[in-house]
This record gives structure tokens, sequence and C-alpha cells, in this order.
């Protein structure tokens, strides 16, 4: 179990530095000034390419490795909750980077995720720690739950803007992330077998399939809208929905006397609005969306002379400056006529 919670953390710690790469790169590619299926394929090629999303992607793999060894050895409701101190670390990351000091608030949601976290996984973490193969039918349910939730979400965040883009594609990105480490803990649970096992199991390719569908639909939601309407969703909906798998798939057992579930759900829900105030505080109002390529292009042309053509607008001016000085001196005077209040 300890090896588990350290993997977690560290897993955590490597994640909050993928996040803050990802989301600059999301910024800096403009191809996906819309989500329009013609515009994702520019997007998909200009982050594959992008040096941040790539060094982004290096700290998420290493992460990565950490997560599944902390499947390994522990139940999905320890590791899953753990992964939202990604947002502590995620703080510390930007004094680092600004060079300041964190603000009281951020302090006091920090302390607050660290008090939830500590208490949630204290009282509900069960004593036995052994791990139980999936359950056929609440992983067909439950799957298909997920997978229809994620679609609706993804369709509405193509159809909105602004914030609203940003949390509904976070919203569908907590569900794949959750998903996501239901499978790989399916897939190291069937690795324990032997290779064999995982290569000729179903877990290992559907994993492989939601692993690239969050990948995408988390730069989508990074570059849809603000970090802080994005992060928070994704930060929320991955643990909550990783305990309903944990316990339902998995039949990992939470203690369930009634001062217990009093102590759990007050700690998870210190945990969520922590974990909400503090990603939208490090966040920050300011880390809106990138100003998309279309109105980059627009405005170039409300800049660019009304022919179009740098040849034809310099012949123009030429032109203008051929004119006889009374006819100029005229112009002067109609335009002095047309704004009396400057001289």
């Amino acid at each position: 179990m300890l090896t588990a919670t350290l993997a977690a953390l560290f897993a955590a710690a490597l994640f909050a530095v993928s996040a803050a790469l990802q989301h600059r790169s999301a910024g800096l590619v403009t191809e996906a000034d819309t989500l329009r299926t013609a515009r994702l394929g520019g997007f998909i090629s200009g982050t594959l390419r992008h040096p941040m999303w790539i060094v982004g992607s290096a700290a998420g793999m290493a992460g990565f490795a950490l997560h599944a060894l902390a499947l390994r050895d522990g139940p999905l409701t320890l590791v899953q909750p753990l992964l939202v101190s990604s947002a502590v670390f995620a703080l510390a990351l930007r004094q680092l980077l600004e060079s300041r000091r964190p603000r009281r608030s951020e302090l006091r949601w920090a302390f607050g995720l660290v008090v939830g976290l500590v208490l949630f996984l204290t009282i509900a973490t069960p004593a036995d720690g052994t791990t139980k193969p999936a359950d056929a039918l609440p992983t067909l349910v439950l799957g298909a739950l997920i997978g229809f939730g994620l679609l609706g979400f993804f369709v509405a965040g193509r159809r909105a803007t602004g914030s609203a883009a940003a949390a509904l594609l976070g919203t569908a990105t907590g569900l794949s992330f959750a998903a996501k480490a239901g499978l790989l803990k399916q897939v190291m649970g069937a690795l324990n077998r032997g290779p064999g096992a995982v290569i000729t199991a179903w877990p290992l390719y559907v994993f492989i399939a939601v692993w690239l569908c969050s990948l995408l639909l988390n730069q989508l939601a990074y570059q849809a809208g603000p970090l802080h309407s994005s992060l928070p969703a994704i930060m929320t909906v991955d643990p909550v929905v990783s305990l309903v798998i944990g316990v339902a798939i998995f039949d990992e057992q939470f203690r369930n006397s009634p001062v217990d579930l009093v102590g759990e759900a007050f700690g998870l829900a210190l945990v969520v609005a922590a974990a909400v105030g503090l990603t939208r505080s490090v966040a920050g109002p300011t880390d809106e969306a990138p100003v998309p390529a279309e109105e980059h292009r627009a405005t170039a042309m409300n800049c660019s002379p009304p022919s179009g053509n740098l040849v034809a607008a310099v012949a123009q001016v030429t032109k203008q400056g051929q004119k006889p000085l009374q006819d100029r001196q005229s112009e002067h005077i109609e335009v002095e006529e047309a704004l009396p209040g400057v001289r």
C-alpha cells in the first residue's frame, strides 16, 4: 500500500507538469480555432510537432508508468483520489515559474485539499487491499454509461463556446480519464498472469483506444476556453467516477458504518471543493483561450488595403500624392469641417 501511495503522489506531480506544458501548447497551436471536424486534422498535426506538447507528453508518460505501478499495488479508490494532489503540485509549479509567493487563498485551498485527502483515505481505504477481477455485468453497464456520457459532453462541447465549451469538454476528459484508469487496472491485473494474458485480452486494446481519445479530449478542452473552466471539471469528474468504478466493478469496499460514511462524505466533499477552488486560483481568470486563427485572419484583412493588393495600394497613394495642390487643400478643408473639434 505504501508503494501505491508514493507512486500515485509522484505521478500526480508529473501530471501537473504535463498539464501545464500541454495547456500552453494548446494555446499556441492555432489550427484548432474551431472544433469543427475539418479543423481537427490540422490541430492534431500541429500539436504532435509542438515542443511543449512533446516535453509535456514525456512527463505524462513517466507519470503514466508510476500510475500503472500504483494501480498494480493499490485499489482504484486509493490511487485516483491521490492524483487530485496534482493541483497542489501545479500551485508550486506556478509559483516557481512566476517567482512569486502564493496567495493566502491558494494556501487555504491547498491545505483543505490535503486535509480532505487524508481524512477521506484514512476512513475509506479498505483494510483488504487485494485485487479482485472485474465483474463482467457492471463492466458492461458502467462502460456503456460512461461511453454515452462522454459522447454527449463532447457533442455539447463542440456546440458551445468559451468557458462553457471548456467545462463540457473537461467533463468528457474526466470521464475518459476515469475509464482509462479502470482499464489500466484490468491490464495490470492481467499482467500478473503473464504477457500472454495481456495480449490476448480485450482490455489492452480498449485501453489504447480510450487513451488516445483522452489525449485528444484533453487538448481540445485546454484549447476551447480558460484553464480555470476545464481543469476543475477534469479533476472533479475523474476521482468521483473512478470511485464508482472501483466499488462497482472491482468490489473495492468502503468502511460503511454511519460514522465512517459521514466522515467519507465530508472528506470527499472537501477534496472536490478544494480541488475546484485551487485549480481556479492556480489557473487564474487571465488564462483565457487563444485568439482563434479566423479572428487573426479577419483582423489582418481589416488592416489590409481595401484593394487587397500591395502594388495597387502603393499606386493609389502615389496617385493621391500627384493631385494638384488646390485639390488636396480643398480635401483638407472638407475634413476639418467634418471634424470641427480637431485642430
